[in-house]
């Protein structure tokens, strides 16, 4: 009985130990790989009208170069490269100003007694002034009286002999004299009733008109001292600093506009003919990514590059909010004309390109052909498929097609896959009898007991 189970048990021993042996082995193997995960996207057809490529730059819409009006010593130039104006307000640079607010107060002054001046002869005489001058007739009508009774008197002594002729000649010239006065001064009585000529006063006007003119040229000199950006935009070149002399027409700042902006791209003499001002254009921008942005040509040059034969083209394009567009940029412009034609085209991220010219990896029914076709034209972010190598509606793969195979079995990203318990050697289930993780392999109880 002994000897029995101790066989019994050396059989158990044995089993297990097979049972460890080929669980370890089943262990061993290589799991099955699942298929890849791929996104596909559709085959579109589309109205496309023939397309005019080039490659161009893009440039600010306004460029200018801010001089000064004035000659000074710079008092400020706060701004900086890269800063960003507004047109009109914004102060690139301040030159001294004390010297003409000096010279403004000097004007006023003169501006003042100009004006007195013609307020005194637009008014006339004041009944003051007439009555100084009536009193004046009196006065010098009086002497002259007197000075005629002395000649009268000098002239019976002379005529008698009693009076010398020098003394008669001084009372002649003494009556002279006097009526002479008297003649002025009732001319200066008429003059002040009648008031003063309109020359007089045109003269007058004209004085207060120049100097007016002169404080005006001041005033605006002193507002040239602030140099202003006559543009919105960004500073991208400046000249001055602080106690620089400014020399009249002596250059402060470059300023662009960026609101808008230029792409300027050549084209051939053979196609320039194909573009018209107001042509909608399609511009894409490699440095942000590839974005495109809708513009329209707003001029073509007539004046050909005598080296290349092109002609230079002008599109005009919103900029962001941002200022995204920046002057410099590389450009690729392209422009539509002629009718439009159904075209089949394929997403360009679906492309593989090969030797052969490029393909692409059809999904049907879990798997994947390639399809192989000649180059078409580009349009946007798809390729034309000639030839009917592709219909509108195929799907093909735009991700995870790099490793891809012709027949491969694949798993479409967002709509499931296989069950994920792999069975057998693969995964999933172990093997009947193999052992549990974390145990160890028991003997059969039932059959211990019945030993």
């Amino acid at each position: 009985m002994n000897s029995f189970v101790a066989r019994t048990v050396s059989v158990l021993i044995i089993l297990a130990s097979f049972g460890w042996n080929v669980a370890a082995s089943e262990a061993g193997r290589p799991r099955k790989r699942p298929p890849p995960l791929v996104s596909v996207a559709k085959v579109v057809e589309r109205q496309v009208r023939n397309r005019l490529t080039a490659v161009g730059s893009v440039a600010p819409y306004r460029r200018s170069v801010v001089s000064s009006e004035l000659e000074g010593r710079v008092q400020s130039a706060p701004l900086k490269v890269g800063d960003f104006v507004r047109a009109n307000k914004t102060v690139l640079a301040t030159v001294e100003r004390s010297g003409l607010q000096i010279e403004l107060r000097v004007l006023r002054a003169e501006l003042e007694k100009a004006r007195q001046d013609l307020l005194r002869l637009e008014r006339g005489m004041r009944p003051e002034e007439i009555a100084a001058h009536q009193a004046k007739v009196r006065e010098r009508e009086a002497q002259m009286r007197n000075n005629e009774l002395e000649l009268n008197r000098a002239r019976d002594l002379y005529e008698k002999k009693i009076l010398d002729k020098a003394s008669y000649d001084r009372a002649e010239a003494a009556y002279e004299a006097s009526w002479q006065l008297f003649e002025e001064a009732s001319r200066n009585l008429e003059i002040a009733r009648l008031g003063p000529r309109r020359e007089e006063k045109a003269r007058a006007k004209a004085e207060v008109d120049r100097v007016r003119a002169r404080v005006a040229r001041v005033r605006d000199d002193l507002a040239k001292t602030k140099i202003r950006s006559p543009l919105t935009g960004f500073i991208t070149r400046e000249w001055v600093e602080v106690g620089q002399w400014l020399t009249k027409g002596g250059r402060v700042a470059e300023v662009i506009e960026l609101d808008k902006v230029l792409v300027q791209a050549p084209i051939a003499e053979r196609r320039i003919s194909l573009v018209r001002v107001g042509d909608e254009a399609h511009v894409v921008i490699d440095a942000l990514g590839g974005r495109a942005f809708k513009g329209r040509v707003r001029g073509v040059i007539p004046q050909a590059d005598p080296k290349s034969r092109t002609f230079p083209v002008e599109v005009e394009i919103d900029n962001t909010e941002y200022y995204d567009l920046k002057a410099g940029m590389f450009a690729r412009l392209s422009l539509e004309y002629g009718k439009a034609a159904r075209m089949v085209l394929v997403p360009k991220d679906a492309l593989i390109l090969r030797a052969r010219g490029p393909s692409v990896f059809v999904f049907e029914k879990g798997r994947v052909r390639e399809v192989s076709f000649e180059r078409g034209r580009s349009v946007d972010s798809f390729m034309e498929v000639p030839g009917g190598a592709l219909r509108p509606g195929m799907q093909v793969v735009v991700k995870g097609n790099e490793s891809l195979r012709a027949g491969m079995p694949v798993r479409v990203q967002g709509r499931g896959g296989p069950p994920g318990g792999r069975r057998g050697p693969g995964g999933g289930a172990p093997p009947r009898g193999a052992p549990q993780r974390g145990r160890k392999p028991a003997a059969d109880s039932r059959r211990g007991a019945g030993g």
